[in-house]
């Protein structure tokens, strides 16, 4: 469908985001560029949930609150929606968004002054599209996450009909035309089992991806360019393909105790350029006590400073939420203020005194900005690596699981700006040397290749910065998705 405006123009886009961090984010960084555009007169973000007797995480809470506070768009929370609590995320998520069908569609019904025009959702949302074509408006997909991924979804309905048995037993590389072959062992969670519940929900949302008007995706053609200039060939489908990142939160306070916050950058301040390493797994991961074990002697090999942001172990409880070294500091290097940090193996203890531990959200954003970091231990969720791309910061990749294993081979082997760690398939564990290893080889000046990445990233920092000017390539690309659908009506 397209948009049928009449010559006001007055274009009312309505975003359907799913539950969770990962995904509010580039929602909301989505929604203000969205309304910030000439083109767009109104946005309303619908926001799904689940039926949880958790309460949100603190951090999700201020970032939606202080988007409210802006006023700059309408935020609407959907009616919450039970799942199996033993069904995977990925099962919990295509649940969540195929049952608010009804919600959105009552929604949307209700609205005037002007109708929603353009409905726009994630790979997830994809079955809820059809509402678009009920109401007459114009459907996108924003895939938050590599263009490498896009191409992988948009071919999965031709490798459905032609890969026998199970994709992870195949021998050799999957294949997209144009584009990188990827290991059977890195696709992500629809793939690992054909016969799950969740593979019978993602091949339905690939084949309506192919419907869609345009695809959103955050990235830019120089961090994807053989990636994009494959979807763009229309060998994989032809879908149009607007590449409009990077869609990243401002560097500023990060809705993070401040105090917290403040002794990080007060900490940082102090310390050389380039010299410290920032290590943070994400929000969704719990080390064991034997990988911090080894995390912390890799740190000890690698002979840097560190910022550290970690869940206590999963093996034992811990209710720290602040660790530092400093003045104040135990003859462990943590402040005797602070409570028993007894869930944590004695290595950890061991290097406190050369950096700091953050057991809460961490300023990330303002972190990797910071000129004292010189690298980023990763777990390559794609809004991480798009940050540290436009803080000009190369990765140590480390890929738990989803979509990151992908990402971390787009970041090392096309991107071009850090390695990947090896994980020791008999543990599952990332070895110290490894660890200390990799961190050395980025950082070290003398290295041919660490200097290759450190540039790589540098030019694509600088690069990034222009992406959303006006007249930048990112804001034509999203200029040139709405007049494109305008002028296929004639308006």
């Amino acid at each position: 469908m397209t948009i049928t405006n009449s010559s006001t123009n007055h274009y009312h886009a309505a975003l359907l985001c799913p539950p969770g961090m990962g995904h509010i984010i580039p929602f909301l960084e989505l929604a203000k560029h969205l309304v910030s555009h000439t083109i767009i007169t109104k946005v309303t973000l619908f926001i799904a949930s689940i039926n949880n007797k958790s309460s949100k995480p603190q951090v999700e809470t201020n970032i939606l609150q202080s988007s409210v506070k802006q006023g700059l768009f309408d935020i609407i929370h959907l009616p919450p929606i039970d799942v199996p609590t033993n069904a995977n995320m990925g099962t919990k998520l295509a649940i969540i968004m195929k049952e608010s069908i009804p919600f959105i569609y009552q929604e949307i019904s209700t609205m005037t002054s002007p109708k929603p025009t353009i409905l726009i959702t994630e790979l997830f949302g994809s079955l809820v599209l059809p509402i678009a074509e009920h109401f007459n408006m114009s459907k996108f997909v924003f895939w938050p996450s590599s263009a490498w991924n896009v191409a992988l979804s948009l071919h999965t309905p031709t490798l459905d009909k032609v890969v026998e048995g199970e994709y992870t037993d195949q021998e050799e590389f999957i294949r997209i035309p144009g584009c990188n072959p990827i290991s059977p062992c890195d696709l992500f969670s629809p793939f690992l089992d054909r016969n799950d519940q969740l593979y019978h929900e993602y091949l339905p949302m690939c084949e309506e991806l192919r419907k869609v008007d345009g695809i959103f995706v955050n990235t830019f053609l120089e961090l994807e360019a053989k990636t994009i200039l494959a979807l763009r060939s229309g060998k994989i489908y032809k879908v149009p393909i607007y590449p409009i990142g990077p869609l990243i939160r401002e560097a500023k306070k990060q809705n993070c105790d401040d105090e917290n916050r403040d002794h990080v950058i007060d900490w940082l301040d102090k310390q050389e350029e380039e010299s410290v390493i920032y290590v943070s797994l994400g929000s969704g991961y719990t080390m064991s006590h034997e990988q911090i074990k080894e995390m912390a002697l890799g740190l000890e090999l690698s002979g840097k400073k560190f910022v550290w942001s970690l869940r206590p172990p999963s093996t034992k409880a811990g209710n720290d939420r602040y660790l530092t070294a400093g003045e104040d500091a135990g003859s462990n290097g943590v402040p005797k203020t602070r409570a028993s940090v007894s869930a944590f193996p004695d290595e950890f203890h061991k290097i406190q005194n050369r950096g700091l531990v953050i057991l809460d959200w961490a300023p990330q954003l303002e972190i990797l900005k910071h000129s004292s970091i010189g690298v980023f231990v990763s777990h390559c969720g794609w809004n991480s690596i798009l940050e540290s791309v436009s803080c000009g910061v190369p990765i140590v990749g480390w890929p738990l699981f989803a979509d990151q294993l992908m990402n971390a081979e787009t970041m090392a082997k096309e991107i071009g700006i850090g390695i990947r760690l090896n994980v020791a398939q008999s543990t599952k564990v990332v070895g110290s040397e490894e660890i200390g290893k990799t961190i050395c080889k980025i950082m070290d000046k003398e290295d041919i290749e660490g200097c290759a990445m450190r540039k790589r990233v540098k030019e694509l920092k600088h690069i990034a910065e222009k992406a959303w000017s006006q007249d930048g390539p990112s804001f034509c690309e999203m200029t040139n998705a709405f007049v494109k659908i305008s002028h296929t009506n004639g308006v």
